[in-house]
């Protein structure tokens, strides 16, 4: 169960506003969600719930607009311990189970429900976009939802199976014991350097909120991650359609800087297009040239071609029964 307060206006500004979802406690105190809203709502009985990913929270107006402009209504939803949703005694971005995730899209997909929306797709980046395959592959869910949009999926840690087999155990027991605990190491700085106006990049965003310092790296995190791949590996059946767009190019921390904004410099792409194939009998995996990690904050070319791929992808598998046309290209 859960509980709902607002909306009241978001910090995006005009045009958003959003509710907070309660959904009692955890080993760190009481936990919530929050769900963004984007106004006005146009008029069609489509949906789509934006879910980021690790260290993250939804700050993209540019991918709101271009569903507003599809007809397309827009939700954001910033999980527990991010974001908007990130409270001041709590460990920020932490989980021991994806699973942990599940009841805040359930009661966001309730609400886009109660809000008269009889499509609805869920788009998820990275971490989120293993976590929504992992949801829409459980029995209760595969009626809920008419499609997955995924950016640059978390499918690969890219450890080889030697590693894994120590680790995973390892991190598990950890997580049980001790859910807090961080390693000596941290995240590369440098993709979410790479996005920041203040840097390589052309957007804004709470440094609070998306750390351009690296995130310091725990155990119960990364054992969440490798159970939700070991699923992927073993095969899911999603059974709706799904988009999964990634870039053509990986990169890692020695990336130079003059290359940061044309690659995937945190996954490995190839694993993403490999693994795609098991998330669903109907998965449409695009690579797109020069992309970064999200590729939606690429640079204007890559970024053009992915909302020019998912404009055709909508009209093939989400198109409004009620609307006729295509949908409309990319926004700037």
């Amino acid at each position: 169960m859960y509980t709902v307060s607002g909306p009241k206006p978001d910090v995006l500004g005009p045009g958003y506003e959003v509710m907070t979802l309660g959904l009692g406690t955890d080993y760190e105190g009481e936990v919530v969600a929050s769900l963004v809203r984007r106004q006005p709502s146009p008029a069609g009985s489509r949906a789509v719930l934006y879910i980021h990913g690790y260290n993250d929270y939804f700050f993209q107006r540019h991918v709101a607009d271009f569903y507003a402009r599809n007809g397309i209504s827009f939700y954001a939803l910033d999980l527990r311990k991010h974001g908007r949703s990130l409270r001041s005694y709590q460990t920020a971005s932490l989980c021991r189970s994806l699973h942990d995730y599940y009841p805040e899209i359930d009661a966001a997909v309730e609400i886009i429900k109660q809000d008269g929306h009889q499509m609805i797709l869920v788009s998820g980046h990275s971490t989120g976009g293993l976590t929504v395959s992992l949801w829409a592959d459980e029995g209760n869910n595969r009626n809920l939802v008419n499609g997955l949009i995924l950016n640059s999926p978390f499918l690969s840690s890219g450890l080889p199976v030697a590693a894994r087999v120590v680790i995973d155990p390892l991190f598990r027991a950890i997580s049980r014991r001790r859910p807090t605990m961080s390693l000596r190491l941290r995240s590369s700085p440098h993709y979410t350097q790479s996005l920041g106006r203040s840097y390589l990049g052309e957007w804004d965003f709470d440094t609070n909120w998306k750390s351009v310092a690296g995130m310091q790296l725990r155990p119960a995190w990364l054992a969440s991650i490798l159970e939700g791949q070991r699923a992927v590996r073993k095969g899911l059946d999603v059974k709706v359609p799904v988009l999964v767009l990634c870039s053509t190019v990986s990169g890692n921390r020695r990336t130079p800087p003059r290359d940061l904004l044309a690659a995937d410099t945190v996954l490995d792409v190839h694993e993403i297009a490999r693994l795609s194939t098991q998330l669903s009998e109907n998965v449409t995996c695009i690579r797109i040239a020069h992309a970064m990690h999200d590729v939606f904050l690429s640079p204007l070319p890559a970024r053009t071609q992915a909302f020019d791929e998912l404009s055709r992808w909508l009209v093939t598998y989400a198109a409004d029964p009620n609307a006729t046309g295509r949908a409309v290209s990319a926004p700037s």
